[in-house]
């Protein structure tokens, strides 16, 4: 056994069905709790007896019962079957959050996620309890003035990311936007909604090559940014502030396709929630104004808007793949790509 295979910890045992939803216990001998209590956990007395949780098939939390004391533990090893690339990607994503607080998201009310340790494929990370972006979207109704809320800091700390981890060195490169718009089509002609829709596939790879050919889509400069705008990783702890987490896909590129990917995710999460067409254009304009009114003087916010409005339909017809989606409902978001498009 090499020395990163060594360091493969693997997760617990969960329960099967519907009860993977709640704790199980953990004996305190397992790899992982052994690893928490010797190098991760801070409480002033020795922990007690362990519980854990499954959040997905490689998150895993674990909780001492008597404090209720919480670390996220990822298992990277649950997602790829080399132990070097296990290992590889944890550590990158160290890397991603280190590089997001020395953007200026280390501490104050908007932040990314703490690092706690990283041994191996696992990744130990802080856990914070709040709602996510698309909690606050479900209950909008039962919690007035929630959702702008949470909007506004989601756009101030996306903004704040994007000024401060601008690359000035780097060149704009549009062809990875449209290959993965391009991608999307493909995918839905041939086993999705579109498979017996060729005008319509025909009518959308137009659209994306005139897009393609608007000098202004490569007008930009370059940033790093988070790269997994999901309305899932962003969450509001009950003392306020906002703390993004999943930090893997930290890439550079253009600004717009990060605003651009979340409108999607925030528009399908609203008519998801019970809202209508109409409440989703308006919260995708709250979003996009709020986004905005943060950037610096130098940039060309209605230049940056317009390139969103591609990487929002990029992202829409991503979300129309969903195959546990109603029929009707996938067509429907190719029809608001099309129109994005227009």
């Amino acid at each position: 056994m090499d020395d990163v295979s060594a360091q493969i910890m693997k997760p617990p045992v969960d329960l099967p069905g519907f009860r993977r939803t709640g704790w199980f216990d953990v004996p305190a001998d397992h790899r992982v709790v052994a690893h928490i209590c010797d190098h991760v956990w801070d409480g002033t007395a020795p922990p007690g007896r362990w519980e854990a949780a499954r959040l997905s098939k490689a998150v895993y939390l674990y909780r001492e019962t008597a404090t209720r004391w919480t670390v996220v533990a990822k298992h990277y090893g649950e997602k790829t079957d080399s132990a070097a690339s296990a290992a590889r990607y944890a550590a990158n994503e160290v890397g991603a959050i280190r590089r997001a607080q020395a953007f200026g998201l280390g501490d104050g009310p908007l932040r990314a996620l703490r690092a706690l340790d990283c041994v191996g494929d696992t990744l130990f990370l802080e856990h914070v309890d709040g709602l996510t972006l698309e909690d606050a979207i479900a209950v909008r109704r039962n919690r007035p003035g929630s959702l702008p809320l949470v909007l506004e800091m989601t756009a101030r700390l996306l903004s704040t990311l994007h000024d401060r981890g601008r690359q000035p060195d780097r060149r704009p490169a549009l062809r990875h936007g449209v290959s993965n718009a391009n991608k999307m089509i493909r995918d839905l002609a041939a086993g999705g909604v579109l498979q017996e829709a060729p005008r319509v596939v025909d009518a959308l790879e137009r659209l994306v090559g005139r897009w393609a050919q608007d000098p202004a889509m490569s007008r930009y400069l370059p940033t790093y940014v988070h790269g997994d705008a999901t309305t899932a990783n962003f969450v509001s702890p009950p003392e306020g502030g906002l703390v993004a987490i999943d930090w893997e896909r930290m890439w550079v590129t253009d600004p717009a396709a990060e605003l651009g990917r979340l409108a999607a995710e925030v528009a399908h999460a609203v008519a998801r929630y019970g809202g209508d067409g109409a409440e989703a254009e308006e919260v995708g304009e709250f979003l996009e104004q709020a986004y905005l009114g943060c950037l610096p003087a130098d940039w060309d916010a209605e230049e940056l808007a317009n390139r969103a409005r591609f990487y929002q339909a990029a992202s829409t017809l991503r979300i129309a793949r969903n195959g546990w989606l109603p029929r009707l409902e996938r067509s429907q978001l190719v029809t608001r790509a099309v129109a994005l498009l227009t």
